[in-house]
């Protein structure tokens, strides 16, 4: 009889419940599996974080671990979700969803799953096809399959912004505008650099030793926690790997923070790693054994007394 209740105890510790409660652990930089293939990744201001699959799957993660599937409905507009979604941003109400397929910004209100909700969107009287989004104070902001970006009112009502605008404003709502590289003789010159409307610079990545050089510089968004605006660099050069520098500026512009996290081989993601409204970094990965199959998703710190710290 002890024999057969240990054997019990054994075979339910190992059931897949039991070990898929077992395998809840806190989102960090070690990471958490998740099963398919993701599309889109973003985190709200209460905590949480969502990753979208391309088989339908809304996961939301909170920070203990615990995951905790949504359904996603349809509705006329969107009857394909595997064709359609391309990125998304949260609040602590609703997931808003675009995909280029699509002309509006399609929304989940996330108290009441149950149906999809678009805001249309046309520019000069013509359709638009998003491809990224981003959550303003007072609105969204979105680029488009031509490049533009776009400032969306809760009407629906649209502003172009500069050309090379990134999708994320800065703290004052203003966009954050990149700068084409250059020839310089036979040279390709990466400037390394992002400016504001007036073409101010707002700060310029720091040079790598060489030969790698600064092929792209993204405005990841303002941590309001911290009061510092944080960037991501990619340094790189011809057959070395790519190094994905992350950097807190304070108001000086001077940095308060860098670390090293891996660049990522998924593909048809739009932005693979944004910035988390607690300051840190949510990013996601293939699974390195099972690629076709899984991926990770990882929460970088970025603390002031993790300078140089590497992913």
């Amino acid at each position: 009889m002890k024999k057969l209740l240990l054997s019990t105890l054994f075979a339910l510790l190992l059931s897949p419940l039991a070990m898929a409660q077992n395998a809840i652990k806190p989102l960090d930089e070690t990471g958490i599996y998740l099963d398919g293939d993701c599309k889109a990744i973003a985190s709200s201001p209460d905590g949480y974080t969502y990753v979208l699959m391309f088989d339908k799957r809304l996961i939301r993660i909170d920070c203990d671990g615990t995951q905790k599937e949504i359904p996603i409905p349809l509705n006329k507009e969107v009857n394909n979700l595997n064709d359609y979604f391309c990125d998304m941003a949260v609040d602590s109400r609703a997931v808003y969803f675009c995909g280029y397929d699509v002309s509006a910004i399609v929304a989940l209100d996330l108290k009441n799953p149950k149906e999809l909700k678009t805001l249309p969107l046309s520019y000069e009287n013509k359709p638009i096809r998003p491809m990224m989004i981003s959550r303003t104070k007072d609105g969204w902001t979105i680029k488009d399959f031509d490049y533009r970006t776009f400032k969306v009112d809760i009407k629906g009502n649209l502003t172009l912004l500069p050309n090379l605008s990134e999708v994320v404003l800065d703290k004052n709502g203003k966009p954050v505008i990149k700068v084409d590289p250059y020839h310089e003789g036979d040279k390709i010159v990466f400037p390394g650099k992002l400016v504001d409307e007036n073409n101010n610079t707002k700060w310029t990545a720091p040079k790598p030793e060489e030969p790698m050089v600064v092929l792209s510089l993204n405005y990841l968004g303002y941590d309001s926690d911290n009061d510092r605006d944080v960037y991501i660099a990619n340094y790189s050069s011809g057959d070395m790997v790519a190094e994905m520098n992350v950097f807190a500026v304070d108001s000086s512009n001077n940095i308060v923070a860098h670390r090293l996290i891996p660049p990522t081989s998924l593909a048809f993601i739009m932005s693979y790693c944004k910035l988390a409204y607690d300051g840190s970094i949510i990013a996601v990965y293939c699974d390195p054994q099972n690629p076709d199959t899984r991926v990770i998703l990882k929460k970088y710190e970025l603390n002031t007394d993790s300078a140089d710290q590497k992913g």
